[in-house]
């Protein structure tokens, strides 16, 4: 049980980060303001006071709804948009309205998730409903792909002037399906093991999963062209299945029908043949090639310490409030600002795998393992197109991007995170997850 001081302690170091985050964000911003390349007047301040009230907001809804919550991770992710912002006021400042206005938004969603879901086995009921809406998501953009005569990394749906990403929405819907799922898998491999039950070997409904993921990441590759999106499918479903199955003859099958969907696109679809192309030679494709060869001379021009907040040349970059959001990041604040960010990250889904391993439930242990590797995997799959480790992409920063509709979803994932991160207890016993296996043979009771 949680103590009035150990609740206090989450809060307590909440504030305080996020008193830290606001400090590096104006702070970035003031910054930026005094160099002479920027136009960055008084008109800022009501910007970010916006910005500093939607935390609060959000401080003060996780101490009313959601009190014994983990310290860490809102304000993780309030640094990391708090950055973002502070990049998109000094390279487009005629986004930050639209960006602001879906932040709201986000914060409406985040708050909707930690007051409106009292108890997370809840969404269990409603998995097959998610899985829907989910592969509905998903699908939109290759529906409207096809409806306009082709195929290709179409990934918007516009509603009025307002442009979405569904299929983000859609990835964190199939986490919550999958978790539902593969949670009985899980409980009957610790049954298996305890010899309660017959091997699963013998059920051949454990390749149900198996053959739903492979369709969706053909889906993504053949119909989007994007072998990074579908990167970030198998690297969700693939953790989320291994903790839960864990078959290596199975995982084996699965590879090399990905594989093999990848290879069958690569001589089918000229658009992909293009962004191989473009990442094994970006001179010879300016379409693609010609945002990677600008990147690596911004990364290049950073240096250590970087060129300094408003000094870089961001705006050469196409996306770099988007999905190269990384590039002015790492050239203004260099290899040291960029390294802040990807250790922001990689604590971020540091701290989402501890609840994972922690939690008392196998819906909401999988559930946090998805939306762990949904963080890492979106976070580095961007990053890896500047530095040529993966072919281009649409895939948007989370939370520093000004990407509106991703905001959106990854806030709503970390409130679920959030949630998880509640029903752990602070001392949690490891025998209160898996039975404690007996050795009769020592007769240990």
């Amino acid at each position: 049980m949680w103590t009035v001081a150990e609740v206090n302690h989450q809060r307590i170091v909440e504030l305080t980060l996020l008193l830290l985050a606001a400090f590096i964000t104006l702070t970035t911003v003031a910054v930026a303001a005094v160099a002479e390349t920027t136009d960055i007047d008084w008109v800022a301040i009501p910007y970010l006071a916006v910005l500093l009230l939607l935390w609060t907001v959000s401080h003060l809804s996780l101490r009313k709804w959601a009190p014994t919550a983990n310290g860490l991770l809102f304000p993780i992710s309030a640094l990391l948009q708090g950055i973002g912002v502070a990049f998109v006021l000094r390279i487009n400042p005629e986004l930050l309205t639209g960006h602001l206005i879906w932040s709201a938004f986000a914060t409406c969603g985040f708050i909707t998730v930690i007051a409106g879901i009292s108890d997370l086995n809840r969404l269990q009921k409603f998995q097959k409903s998610l899985g829907l809406a989910g592969l509905v998501l998903i699908s939109i953009p290759v529906v409207m792909k096809l409806i306009d005569g082709g195929i290709g990394s179409y990934r918007s749906l516009r509603i009025g002037s307002v442009a979405t990403h569904p299929g983000q929405l859609g990835t964190l819907c199939l986490i919550i399906f999958f978790a539902g799922w593969l949670a009985t898998y899980r409980s009957r491999n610790t049954a298996e093991h305890l010899g309660q039950t017959e091997p699963l070997e013998g059920d051949p409904s454990r390749f149900i999963s198996l053959i739903g993921a492979w369709l969706l990441t053909s889906i993504t590759v053949i119909f989007q062209s994007d072998v990074s999106s579908a990167f970030v499918l198998v690297a969700i479903f693939l953790s989320m299945w291994w903790v839960a199955v864990g078959r290596p003859l199975d995982l084996a099958i699965f590879l090399a029908a990905t594989i093999g969907s990848v290879l069958l696109a690569l001589t089918s679809v000229p658009e992909l043949q293009d962004r191989f192309a473009a990442w094994t030679d970006p001179w010879s494709n300016p379409q693609f090639g010609e945002v990677i060869n600008r990147s690596t001379f911004a990364l290049a021009g950073g240096g250590l310490t970087g060129t300094g907040p408003g000094e870089g040349s961001a705006d050469w970059v196409v996306g770099a409030t988007d999905q190269f959001a990384f590039i002015p990041i790492a050239e203004e604040l260099g290899f040291i600002g960029a390294s802040a960010i990807l250790s922001s990250f990689l604590l971020l889904t540091g701290v989402a795998l501890r609840l994972s391993t922690i939690a008392r439930r196998e819906f909401e242990g999988l559930s946090a393992i998805g939306i762990a590797i949904f963080f890492a995997s979106q976070a580095w799959a961007p990053i890896a197109v500047a530095l040529r480790l993966l072919p281009p992409n649409d895939i948007s920063l989370p939370f520093i991007s000004s990407n509106g509709s991703a905001l959106f979803t990854c806030s709503v994932a970390l409130a679920l995170l959030l949630k998880i991160s509640e029903t752990v207890s602070p001392k949690a016993d490891p025998t209160e997850i898996l039975p404690r296996v007996t050795s009769e043979s020592e007769g240990t009771p």
